[in-house]
Parts: structure tokens; C-alpha cells; sequence
């Protein structure tokens, strides 16, 4: 056996300079992760303060207030999916409902588990609030997979299938044909109202629904029918319901000779009927209002005289008039958006991300307006403010020129700094139903 060469000394030299530079690497690479983390942990304590500071307005019912706090927070964890969820609230909170879907399919894109539940009701609620019911019915049952017992889920599917029920019986009339060929006619209102006519004679009643069974149901209760209205009124009678042919035919069947509910569709208390027209009822009412865009410039106009075009700066601990008129501003620009209804919300809200979508000067301007009030305040992103040209309208250069504060606070990412800096130095009877025509309406 050989004896080992002994290592001359060029090439222990040579080693232990190569030692040396793998130390001096290695340092540097901990110098590094160690700054990355105090950075990364700097950054994670910042966002909780402003969580923190969200949350606090949030539980005073601050919810613009909470939301912007929340938008500061994400910019700093733009992949928390908690501060998504958050803010999805406060926008739901706010009648937002197109902002808050936004803000919750963000949270689930980045945690879709259990952990993040809460993240699926928003959802669902907010899908609901848009009149996307079946939507809404389907984001509540994933999340039901999930947590079947989940009340707020169950609750959100509930009235979202309400939602659907109630929209396919108010969308038409409903005409169909009893004994002897008589016309019975059938029109449901949306405030639980309803309105029976047979041989001429109207029937008022009113109806609740029932939808977690199969087929649905409805209790419908009738108005006293003596003269004058003062008679006892019919007892309470209920239907299964269901809806066949695309919707186009409404099958309904009441108990005859016990007060059972029934389970088949069959029967002398089964009836078919038709819609009475192909043109629905909300549709030609539709048909007789103003443009949409003339309904977007009414309502963008008063949103931009009711919102300023920065938002106070509230500090850790609001005083009660601080509250009270944050209260004020958002009870007014909610009555807004339920008056003016979610197509014009919509449809403004596409205008302020692209004014130049607007058909003329006037709804440009005005697009403009809430443009710079949404992005102030975080709902749209500083980004969009680079496709806009249009100059500010008088009363906004006012408001802009009114001092070295007021120009700070116009400047979205100055008055994002200042919001920051502030937020972390701060701590039965019976009917009388024409002979035998209205007695199997009344069941009797």
C-alpha cells in the first residue's frame, strides 16, 4: 500500500483560500436573509397595525374608513388572504357588493380551505346582493362542503333560493284554466303580495315561501272576503310549487279535503299555468325609464357632490362627531346605490375605471370625479388615473388649491403615506267564494 502524498504547501495555500471564500459567501448569504427577514417581519408588523386599525373602525361601523386601512395593509401583504376577506366585509358593509365579490374570490384564490370560511359567505353574499342568486346558491354549497353546519352559508343559500323563487313568479302573470273552462289568473308581487282573479272577481292575498324542500311550497293567505273586507278571512292555504317548461309554466297544487300538505302534483287541487305574456314584467317597465347612461350621470353627479374628494383622516381614536358624520356619508351614498340599483352602480363603475368609454364630454367628467374619489380611497387602483385627461372640474381645483394640506391629501400615494404614518404613531273561517268556482281556490 502506498503512504498518502503529503499536501505540498501551493496546494494547502490554495485550500485554504478556498475555505476562506466559501466563509466569506456564506457570511454574506446570512447577512442577507437576516435583512430580507428583519425586512419581511418589519413589513408583517406594519400590515397587522393597519389590520389592527381596520378592524377598530370597522367594529365602530367606520367601514370606508376600515377599508382603506384594510387596502393600505394589502399593499404591504398583497397575498393575505385574512386582509381580502376583510375588506370584502367592509365593502358589503358599504352596499359594494361588486368591489366586495372582487375582494373575496382574491382571498379564496390565495386560501379556499376551511381556515378561510369565512371568505366563502362573502361570496355568496355578495353574489346575492348583485342578484346573481344561483351564483349565490352555488358559492354557499362549496363552502357547505366544507362546514355543512356553516349558519351564516346556510342562511346566504336560503335567501338566495328565495331570490330565484320569488324572481321566476314576479317575472310574468300567470294564466291558466280551472272547471268549465274559466280563467284563473295569478300575479305575485315581490312584497309578498298577490292578486287572484277568476270570473272577474279579484282575490287579494299575500304568500310566504318555503324553499329548503322538494318540491317548494308556499302558504298563501287570503284577505277577509265579507263586504267591505270585514268578514273572517279563508284559513291558511298551502301549495307546492314548481316550474316547468324553461320556466314558461308554473305548476301548482293545493290540499283538497284535508290540510296536508300535498307531495305529487295531482289531483282536483293541481293546477297549470302559463305565462300570460313573453315580455316580462320588469322588462317593459324597463323599457319606459331613461338611458341607462343618463341614469349613471344623475347618480355619479351626486355621488361626487356627497363624497369629498379625499377622505378625512381619522385618527386611532374617533370623537362622536367624527363618527356620526362618517355615518351620515355612508347611510347617503348607500340610499344612493339601492335608488339608483345595482345596473347603474355597475355601469359607473366601469365608467370611473375608463372615462373614455363615456359617449360624451359631460359623463366623461363626471366618470372622471369618482375616478379620483375611488382611487383616493383605494377602491380602484392609482393605475387607472393614467388613462385619464380630462381636466378637474372647477370646484375640484378649489378644493385642490385650498392649502399645502388639502394639496397633500389630493394626491392619492402622498395621502396614502400620510394615513399610514398617522395609523401607526396613533394607539280560520269560512269564505264566500261565488258558489263552487272560488270555493276550490279557498279549499273549502
Amino acid at each position: 500500500q502506498e503512504e498518502e502524498r503529503e499536501e505540498t504547501e501551493e496546494e494547502r495555500e490554495a485550500r485554504e483560500a478556498e475555505e476562506r471564500e466559501r466563509s466569506r459567501e456564506y457570511l454574506n448569504w446570512r447577512r442577507d436573509l437576516d435583512h430580507l427577514k428583519r425586512q419581511h417581519e418589519g413589513t408583517m408588523a406594519d400590515s397587522d397595525k393597519l389590520k389592527k386599525q381596520g378592524n377598530d373602525f370597522f367594529s365602530l361601523g367606520l367601514y370606508s374608513q376600515a377599508s382603506l386601512l384594510y387596502s393600505e395593509a394589502i399593499e404591504l401583504q398583497p397575498e393575505n388572504a385574512v386582509l381580502y376577506c376583510n375588506r370584502s366585509m367592509a365593502y358589503l358593509k358599504q352596499d359594494m357588493p361588486l368591489e366586495a365579490l372582487e375582494d373575496a374570490e382574491k382571498s379564496l384564490e390565495i386560501d379556499n380551505s376551511l381556515v378561510n370560511i369565512k371568505a366563502h359567505w362573502r361570496k355568496a353574499q355578495a353574489l346575492h346582493d348583485m342578484s346573481r342568486w344561483e351564483e349565490s346558491v352555488a358559492a354557499a354549497e362549496t363552502g357547505m362542503v366544507l362546514q355543512p353546519g356553516n349558519a351564516h352559508l346556510n342562511r346566504i343559500r336560503k335567501k338566495a333560493r328565495e331570490s330565484v323563487a320569488l324572481r321566476q313568479l314576479t317575472q310574468f302573470e300567470w294564466v291558466g284554466k280551472i272547471q268549465h273552462g274559466i280563467e284563473k289568473r295569478m300575479r305575485f308581487e315581490k312584497d309578498g303580495s298577490m292578486l287572484m282573479t277568476v270570473f272577474g272577481h279579484k282575490v287579494m292575498s299575500t304568500f310566504d315561501l318555503s324553499v329548503e324542500c322538494t318540491p317548494q311550497s308556499m302558504l298563501v293567505k287570503m284577505k277577509p272576503d265579507g263586504p267591505g273586507g270585514a268578514g273572517p278571512p279563508p284559513p291558511p292555504m298551502p301549495y307546492i310549487f314548481e316550474f316547468h317548461d324553461d320556466g314558461k309554466e308554473l305548476w301548482l297544487c293545493h290540499p283538497v279535503g284535508t290540510s296536508d300538505l300535498p307531495t305529487r302534483f295531482d289531483g282536483p287541487g293541481f293546477d297549470r299555468l302559463r305565462q300570460a305574456s313573453t315580455v316580462a314584467i320588469e322588462d317593459i317597465e324597463e323599457m319606459r325609464g331613461e338611458p341607462l347612461d343618463s341614469r349613471c350621470a344623475a347618480y355619479m353627479r351626486e355621488m361626487n357632490d356627497a363624497m369629498p374628494l379625499n377622505p378625512p383622516q381619522l385618527p386611532a381614536q374617533p370623537n362622536e362627531g367624527d363618527i356620526n358624520a362618517e355615518m351620515v356619508l355612508m347611510d347617503k351614498m348607500s340610499k344612493m346605490r339601492h335608488r339608483f340599483g345595482m345596473d347603474v352602480h355597475k355601469r359607473s363603475l366601469e365608467l370611473a375605471r375608463d372615462p373614455a368609454l363615456a359617449d360624451d364630454t359631460e359623463l366623461k367628467e363626471l366618470a372622471t370625479g369618482l375616478q379620483r374619489r375611488y382611487v383616493s380611497r383605494k377602491i380602484l387602483p392609482r393605475s387607472v388615473l393614467d388613462g385619464s385627461t380630462v381636466p378637474k372640474a372647477n370646484g375640484e381645483q378649489q378644493q385642490a388649491a385650498s392649502g399645502s394640506q388639502h394639496h397633500a391629501a389630493g394626491d392619492p400615494q402622498l395621502q396614502s403615506q400620510q394615513q399610514r404614518q398617522t395609523t401607526l404613531k396613533r394607539p280560520v273561517g269560512s269564505g264566500r267564494c261565488l258558489g263552487g268556482v272560488l270555493a276550490r281556490l279557498c279549499g273549502n
